[in-house]
């Protein structure tokens, strides 16, 4: 028996706040839940007339899919994929699917269904009340598994600020304590805060939208990550029908 976690007998007063606080550092007080076996961030660069996919999934099962990229670049996106994903075995399904067009300025909602396999690959399909389904799939990145750093995310990044309304020219700036600023060439400006999610090389994202914007006043929360020095970050309101996808180059 670990030492530290042997109960011994004292007044029951002091008993009972002593075998809380063992519970807690044996484990047993832990509100975590279980991470998801799926999780991970999952890439595809594509190749000639297929398009490009970052998948990424947290350990909650909330996922986006930002597609769109071509193989010579990582930018601009078509546009982001939302779902919150449940697994069974090595199978993979969400019935709460919002596509978020960027290129059609739509948005479909719908279901999903595929499969993974645990730190390799996944593939996905999406059924849309839109008829606007589509199969995306990609390989694990292994940098997912790296501690998040302020550090290493801080800089200045030129790409785009999106929507289903259009794709703007834009440039954010994230400094080492996790504010965020932004700007669109069309006049939008936004701050927010990132900090490290719990786990996964990810990061949450709080942004809120000033004068200008097609969010105007309104804050919209999500996830960050960055592939090599491309960062994006999409966030939504709390039930679904809103997502801005921020993505650029670091400078």
């Amino acid at each position: 028996m670990n030492k530290s976690c042997a109960i011994r007998t004292f007044p029951w007063a002091a008993a009972l706040a002593l075998l809380g606080g063992m519970l807690a550092s044996c484990g047993g007080g832990s509100d975590a839940p279980p991470a998801l076996p799926a999780a991970g961030l999952y890439e595809s660069s594509g190749s000639g007339s297929g398009r490009g996919v970052e998948a990424l999934v947290l350990d909650s099962g909330r996922s986006y899919a930002i597609y769109g990229m071509t193989s010579a670049a990582a930018l601009p996106v078509a546009g982001v994929v939302v779902a919150d994903i449940a697994v069974n075995g090595t199978s993979l399904a969400a019935s709460n699917v919002h596509d978020f067009n960027i290129e059609s300025h739509q948005l479909d909602t719908g279901t999903l269904a595929g499969s993974f396999v645990a730190r390799t690959s996944i593939t996905a399909t999406t059924t849309t009340s839109g008829g606007t389904g589509r199969s995306f799939g990609g390989a694990y990145n292994s940098s997912y598994e790296q501690s998040p750093s302020l550090t290493a995310l801080a800089g200045g990044y030129a790409g785009e600020t999106a929507d289903t309304v259009g794709s703007k020219v834009s440039v954010v700036t994230i400094d080492p304590l996790g504010t965020l600023v932004g700007s669109t060439s069309t006049g939008c400006n936004y701050v927010g805060t990132v900090t490290p999610h719990r786990s996964g090389n990810v990061f949450d994202v709080s942004v809120t939208f000033r004068t200008g914007c097609t969010n105007e006043g309104n804050t919209l929360k999500g996830h960050a990550f960055a592939s090599g020095n491309t960062l994006y970050a999409v966030v939504v309101n709390g039930d679904l029908s809103r997502a801005v996808v921020i993505a650029g180059v670091k400078s």
